[in-house]
Order: C-alpha cells, then sequence, then structure tokens
C-alpha cells in the first residue's frame, strides 16, 4: 500500500473539512452582516486579495514547516535556526507583499472606474500592512501548531495543515481588515 491511499485522505479530510465549511459559512455572515464595510468600494475590493495572500503566505509555512519536521531539518524549538529562518522570512515577505498589494490595489483600481479617492494612499498602506501583519503574524503561530500536530499525530500536512490555515486566512484576514479599517479609519 503506497503512501498516498483513498481511504486515508478521506478518512484525515473528511471530518476537518466539514468543520472548516462551517467556519467559512460564519465569516461569510460576518462580511455579510458587517454594512459599515460594505459602504467603502476599495475595502471591500480588498477583502479577496488580503484572504488569498495570507492563505498563500501561511500555506506555504506551513508546508516548509510540516516537511521540515517529517525530514528532521526543523526542530519545534525556539533555538533552531530553520525554524527562526522560515518564520522570520515568512513576516518578512508578509509585509512587503501587502505593502506592494496596498500600492498597486490604489494604482490599478482607478482602470476598473472604481473610486479610490475615499481613501489616501498613505492611509490604505498603513490599512492594509497592518492587517497583513496581523494576519500572518496569526498564520505563523496556527502554522506552528497545526504542523506540529500533524507531525506529532502522523498525519499528512496536506490534509491538515494546509486546509486549517488557508481557513484560517480567509476568517482572519476579514477580521484583520475590519480591525485596521476600525483603527485607522477612512476618512
Amino acid at each position: 500500500m503506497g503512501i498516498y491511499s483513498a481511504p486515508k485522505i478521506i478518512k484525515e479530510s473528511i471530518p476537518l473539512l466539514t468543520i472548516l465549511i462551517g467556519v467559512e459559512v460564519l465569516i461569510g455572515q460576518v462580511l455579510n452582516t458587517n454594512q459599515s464595510i460594505m459602504t467603502i468600494p476599495l475595502i471591500l475590493a480588498l477583502v479577496p486579495v488580503v484572504n488569498g495572500v495570507g492563505g498563500n503566505i501561511g500555506s506555504i509555512l506551513g508546508a516548509r514547516l510540516a516537511s521540515g519536521l517529517h525530514t528532521g531539518i526543523i526542530n519545534l524549538d525556539i533555538h533552531d535556526k530553520e525554524l527562526k529562518k522560515n518564520v522570520s522570512s515568512t513576516f518578512l515577505l508578509g509585509i512587503i507583499t501587502f505593502f506592494i498589494l496596498s500600492v498597486l490595489t490604489y494604482l490599478l483600481l482607478p482602470f476598473t472606474g472604481m473610486d479610490v479617492s475615499v481613501i489616501n494612499l498613505g492611509r490604505l498602506i498603513m490599512i492594509v500592512v497592518g492587517a497583513g501583519v496581523l494576519l500572518v503574524t496569526c498564520l505563523i503561530g496556527l502554522s506552528l501548531v497545526s504542523a506540529y500536530y500533524s507531525f506529532k499525530k502522523g498525519l499528512d500536512p496536506d490534509n491538515s495543515v494546509i486546509p486549517i490555515v488557508t481557513t484560517s486566512g480567509d476568517a482572519l484576514g476579514i477580521i484583520c481588515l475590519f480591525i485596521m479599517v476600525a483603527v485607522i479609519g477612512v476618512g
């Protein structure tokens, strides 16, 4: 029997994916009920982008950590050099990516006919980078916990770490964006 088998994948995936579907539905309802954010098309346009970028960055770290743990390259020890390199490079990647994302959004959305004048570029950068820093920080912690758990339980990280991190990235991305809009303001 190979390392990948349909029954094993289904056994590991179905319970977790069922829970994560519920989380996604709940987060969709949070977005639907927050009418204040719905009146700002620029911020609303950022929701899927922030979620996607956050989930991708978190998934990359989760996969690297799980692979490193399984191969013995990484130990979950605060003094482990490989762990520090992976976490710090993920954090830096997040800051750079969210900064570029905010600038490109501000520059390119007017070509779609969207009015970006409700928020100046500096404020948009603070909102997006702030939300990104919060999101990446949370996803780093979640990646560490889920990679360690999957390693200890002998679970395939593709069936556990990646779905947990990407779904959490969606949920936390919206929350972090809302928090930063509330802290920074738009007007």
